[in-house]
């Protein structure tokens, strides 16, 4: 899900990728977005003009109590990154515990056929 708005300052663009809505609560949004200048140039501090790619913009919140930080692309790689190991983790601690009488009968079995 992708669309593009002009933000209220006027020259920046925001894209939005994504929304999720988590747990039960219908307030509770977490918000990805690209923000951008809607030519992709922008003045260096030589004035002269400079390919801006834009940020990555994250809103989390609850109703009215929300919070917005802009990213750097490497940034937001390392927190992707972040969040995909916790929620490994989080899906490992899901799975079953091996059954050790069960894989040590299974073993033991290999060895004899072999």
């Amino acid at each position: 899900m992708t669309n593009d708005r002009n933000h209220e300052d006027g020259g920046l663009r925001i894209r939005t990728i994504g929304r999720v809505f988590p747990g039960p609560c219908d307030d509770a949004m977490v918000i990805v977005e690209h923000v951008y200048e809607p030519d992709g140039v922008d003045a260096c501090d030589c004035g002269a003009p400079t390919h801006d790619p834009g940020v990555v913009g994250l809103l989390v919140g609850h109703g009215e109590d929300s919070a917005a930080v802009t990213l750097f692309a490497e940034e937001a790689l390392e927190l992707a990154n972040r969040l995909t190991r916790a929620a490994s983790l989080v899906l490992e601690s899901q799975e079953d515990c091996a059954d050790m009488e069960r894989e040590a009968a299974r073993l033991a079995a290999e060895k004899r056929a072999s």
